[in-house]
């Protein structure tokens, strides 16, 4: 891993052979999993059969340790003294039965510990590898879309130019007032038409070089990220699996001093001595029968008992692409100053690669992906409206005014293009609806684009947005002091009539994240609990939405404009199932955010059960978090 190193800056539009390699990365993980489930299976069965012939032998010194110790017929009991060589021996198997232990402890921490750990790894890396994927998917949809724009606008003009030499043909056949009075009509729409397709092919050529110098290597070094981070963990795990050998071999070699310490006091005479001091003649008449303590368990006698024209045209497009501007910069300006900051931090790692926390790299990189997504899209959104304002202030000729002062948006005839959907989405992004349903949208400024290009012609642009709220349909946006309402249009997002209505970022692992202008598909339905599951076309994710925070084609609550209540935070999700909880048997400290740590004998109360992958989702002591399933029964 080094810092100079850019699968983006150097292969370029690579995505689906960086991905494919990516892919084969993680599940050569699987492999090596498998390895160590087999390897801690060997260890396992020999901790058996040592463990099973120590006990044998066990066994057979009990039966003989008296008659080696002081012969058949002692005269003294001798209660739990044994002869010095029946304690070695003793000694031998207690050990031997303890090294057997210590393998099984092997087994059990290649089972848990790496194996175990290696399909944690495999299922967390292959979800951010599934985001990258979709982050991917969306922004190539957007340029698709970009381009699905220039050929329509191509097509409008064809049409106008049509429609327009039609007219001047019937103006001269037949030269009217009528006629005339259509002609000049069909020209301004086709003036219209022309002005459109040249803006279009403009955010198309930008739109372009950003996809694919910006956007394409943008994905292409996540995925290069996602690489070296299992390089980190991989290296983590096998570094792990070698000390836990390395312990076994030092447990081993202890036990093994010890009991040659105990048979290095096996002296011959001590064993004549015992025999000797339990074999005195010295008889008397015994005595009446008392309770003798165990030496396992008991030691007392007590029972047990447990418990309008062409400038206007563009004047109009122009006021716009101004507020779409200003209500983008300074949120791409900040989630830009946080990306700069992880850059930063992920490339002192790599530059100091020796002594990386893969854990710290691989928060890093989840952190950077979460601001990453809404970043490039509301930097491309914010392009739009830059190159439409650049393109028509520097397209119009000098003559004719641009100024935008005494534009009333809320009197322009309302379309439902693309700018019009993508200003309703830039004013709902990232909001989140208080109790009233309304959101604020920030405080007042200069507008950041007077200074953005650098020409000759400026038009002097109005104080930038001091209060926008949404209340219904209707938007409040000031322009040079004067306060206008602008009515923005309602659109479905697909034909299902399914819409998101507000922004909802995900709490536990069951929920996804939706942001209004998503597709979304009914999978099922509230059954009364706050909470919808939902599939989010845009990303590929399934799960659980608060229910007011949307709108399904029959949903009750929808009202004719398509927005129901104001929304609220749904109760939290219960179960009709009976509560399961599981007691921590080993301590386990939490490798990343979405685990949790346990120590033993914690009771645990399970939210979702292991799935296959070794994990289980449960809560303890008011936290949540994810833990290994076998650290618990």
């Amino acid at each position: 891993m080094s810092a100079n190193l850019s699968i983006g800056n150097e292969i370029k539009d690579s995505f689906k052979e960086t991905h494919k390699w990516v892919q084969n990365n993680l599940k050569w993980l699987k492999d090596i999993e498998q390895f160590y489930r087999e390897r801690a299976k060997l260890e396992k069965e020999y901790s058996e059969r040592l463990a099973r012939l120590s006990a044998e032998y066990f066994n057979k010194k009990s039966s003989t340790s008296v008659p080696i110790s002081v012969g058949d017929t002692p005269t003294t009991t001798p209660g739990s003294v044994e002869a010095a060589g029946v304690v070695a021996w003793n000694e031998i198997l207690t050990q031997t039965d303890m090294i057997s232990r210590d393998h099984n402890q092997l087994s059990s921490d290649f089972e848990n510990h790496i194996a175990n750990q290696l399909s944690g790894l495999f299922t967390k890396l292959d979800m951010t590898l599934s985001k990258i994927t979709g982050f991917n998917n969306d922004m190539v949809n957007k340029k698709d879309n970009i381009y699905h724009e220039l050929e329509k606008a191509k097509k409008d003009y064809d049409e106008a130019c049509s429609t327009m030499e039609m007219a001047r043909n019937r103006h001269t056949k037949a030269s009217n007032d009528r006629n005339k009075k259509k002609l000049n009509e069909k020209e301004v729409e086709m003036n219209k038409c022309k002005n459109e397709y040249l803006i279009k092919i403009n955010q198309a050529n930008r739109t372009k070089d950003k996809y694919y110098f910006q956007d394409v290597p943008e994905v292409l070094d996540l995925l290069q990220d996602v690489s070296e981070a299992k390089t980190l963990f991989l290296n983590d795990l096998w570094l792990k699996a070698a000390s836990v050998e390395k312990d076994l071999g030092t447990r081993v070699s202890k036990r093994l001093q010890t009991a040659d310490s105990v048979v290095m006091q096996n002296k011959p005479s001590l064993n004549t001595a015992i025999f000797i001091k339990h074999n005195l003649q010295n008889w008397k008449e015994p005595q009446d029968f008392t309770y003798k303590p165990s030496p396992v368990w008991h030691d007392d006698e007590k029972f047990a008992v447990p418990s309008p024209l062409e400038v206007e045209d563009l004047r109009i497009k122009l006021a716009k692409a101004e507020n779409d501007y200003n209500s983008l910069q300074d949120k791409t300006q900040n989630e830009l100053s946080r990306l700069s900051t992880l850059n930063k931090i992920k490339h002192e790692m790599k530059t100091n690669e020796d002594n990386v926390s893969a854990t710290k790299f691989y928060d890093t990189l989840k952190d950077y992906l979460n601001i990453v997504s809404p970043f490039t899209s509301h930097e491309t959104l914010k392009l739009q409206a830059e190159v439409q304002i650049e393109s028509i202030q520097n397209n119009v000729p000098e003559e004719y005014d641009l100024s935008t002062d005494d534009i009333d948006l809320s009197k322009t005839k309302k379309k439902s293009g693309i700018f019009s959907k993508l200003k309703h989405n830039i004013l709902n992004v990232d909001s989140r609806p208080t109790s009233s349903g309304s959101t604020d949208s920030g405080s007042g400024g200069p507008l950041h684009i007077t200074s953005l290009f650098n020409t000759s012609r400026r038009t002097r642009l109005g104080a930038a947005p001091n209060d926008t709220r949404e209340d219904g349909d209707n938007t409040s946006v000031q322009t040079s002091g004067t306060s206008v309402t602008t009515k923005t249009t309602q659109t479905s997002n697909d034909d299902s009539g399914n819409k998101v209505l507000y922004a909802y970022v995900k709490q536990d692992d069951d929920e996804i994240d939706i942001t209004p202008g998503d597709k979304i598909s009914l999978v099922a339905r509230d059954t009364g609990s706050g909470w919808t599951k939902i599939n989010n076309g845009n990303t590929g994710e399934t799960g659980l939405v608060p229910t007011t925070y949307i709108r399904v084609s029959s949903a009750a609550s929808a009202t004719a404009n398509g927005k129901g209540p104001a929304p609220v935070v749904p109760p939290p999700r219960r179960s009709t199932l009976p509560v399961r909880t599981m007691e921590a048997v080993y301590a386990y400290e939490a490798q990343g955010d979405d685990e949790m740590s346990i120590d033993v004998g914690d009771e645990i109360t399970v939210i979702r059960g292991d799935d296959g992958s070794g994990w289980t989702y449960g809560e303890c002591d008011g936290l949540k978090g994810l833990f290994p399933t076998s650290y618990c029964r």
